[in-house]
């Protein structure tokens, strides 16, 4: 099976947040079929920036703790904007 990571999971598995379910926490586990995508890192930059989030290691390590659990960091494309235009604003979060 496929994951993608959403931004808190991976958040939370870092951690060792508690936060984190055990199944989510088993399938990260595996170290397989894990993407993540760049405007995740994007958005914690952000959060750490404004002074919202604050990590027990500095910024640069997170694609070493992808990496570790052997996820693939998935890039954002022209497409993927693309279809951004036609969806629905259920909120304001990329």
């Amino acid at each position: 099976m496929e994951f993608l990571l959403d931004t808190h999971a991976f958040l939370w598995y870092l951690l060792g947040d508690s936060n984190l379910g055990s199944k989510a926490k088993e399938a990260i586990d595996t170290k397989t079929g894990l993407y993540f995508s760049i405007a995740s890192l994007w958005e914690i930059s952000i959060k750490i920036n404004v002074g919202k989030l604050q990590l027990n290691r500095s910024f640069e390590d997170l694609p070493k703790e992808l990496q570790y659990i052997n996820a693939q960091i998935l890039p954002i494309t022209f497409e993927d904007t693309e279809i951004y235009t036609s969806l629905p604003l259920h909120h304001r979060d990329p």
